[in-house]
């Protein structure tokens, strides 16, 4: 009996395990929402613009790849071209870099929506398989917008968003300032300033000897330039003069550029730019003042 028992405990064993296998295994599951925003998932991209977006990254890829290199230009945008790649020949330069020896491969993440401007990262990597090697796994990252130009979708690469032509203009007795344009690329913004001196004076506007000479004013927060530190902002007697003042700014943190604020502009009989400004220049000043471009007007 005690045998029999034995026996039967093995049989419904064996079939217990015979009938779990024979039933089909879960399918598996993925989260992979390439057109849900990394930074909101409450927002995604519009259905209409999903599939383009898709065939037109999938198209630009195929061009770098096969080095056709004006195709691959044409689906940028016009902005993007003047900006970052004015020539054929540099937009080839950055596809060579990028698409270098092996055949690559590419997957998409929406990032953020902002402004009806679809941002994305894209990463592109060695594709291994088509390559037959593992020696040395490449991959590349950078931000795409994907911005709607005259009825189609284009791509703005980069990390370059779109450039403005605000014309922001103060002027006073001595001198006219002007906003001639502002880059905006997805980590930092870049103000053009025109400054035209209208005096036989030196106006100094940066050297690194005053405290936060020129700030940008978010509202909540003012961040410094990222590129004066070494840059000496001045204008010579009745002369014009031109500067590019780079910030750090995500293009996606939600803040509205408010003011460029000048804080320590010196009008002075005698400048020298090796030492910068020196107690006697401050001492001897025609004018110290300071003063804010509203960047909303």
């Amino acid at each position: 009996m005690f045998i029999f028992l034995i026996i039967w405990l093995i049989i419904f064993i064996i079939n217990t395990i015979l009938k779990y296998r024979s039933q089909p295994l879960p399918a598996p599951s993925t989260t992979y929402t390439p057109h849900v925003s990394v930074l909101d998932n409450s927002k995604e991209v519009p259905k209409k613009y999903q599939k383009p977006i898709e065939n037109l990254i999938d198209t630009y890829m195929n061009y770098c790849n096969n080095k056709e290199y004006e195709k691959a230009y044409n689906l940028i945008t016009d902005d993007c071209k003047k900006n970052v790649y004015p020539t054929l020949e540099q937009f080839q330069g950055y596809i060579d870099e990028v698409f270098e020896g092996k055949k690559k491969i590419y997957n998409i993440q929406s990032y953020s929506i902002v402004d009806n401007k679809y941002i994305y990262n894209i990463r592109i990597l060695d594709d291994i398989l088509a390559n037959g090697t593992t020696d040395g796994y490449y991959y590349y990252e950078e931000k795409f917008a994907l911005i709607e130009q005259n009825g189609e979708i284009k791509l703005s690469l980069g990390d370059f968003i779109e450039s403005k032509t605000p014309h922001n203009v103060v002027e006073d007795d001595n001198m006219s300032i002007e906003i001639t344009n502002v880059s905006v690329d997805y980590e930092k913004e870049t103000y053009s300033v025109k400054v035209t001196n209208k005096t036989d004076k030196y106006i100094v506007f940066a050297d690194n000897t005053q405290n936060d000479e020129i700030l940008l004013d978010l509202g909540d927060q003012t961040r410094r330039p990222n590129n004066m530190q070494l840059a000496f902002f001045f204008v010579l007697p009745n002369a014009t003069r031109e500067y590019n003042i780079s910030f750090d700014k995500f293009y996606d943190n939600g803040k509205t550029s408010q003011k460029l604020i000048f804080n320590s502009i010196r009008v002075l009989n005698n400048y020298n730019w090796k030492t910068g400004t020196t107690d006697n220049d401050l001492n001897n000043a025609v004018k110290l003042y300071s003063l804010a471009i509203d960047l909303n007007q």
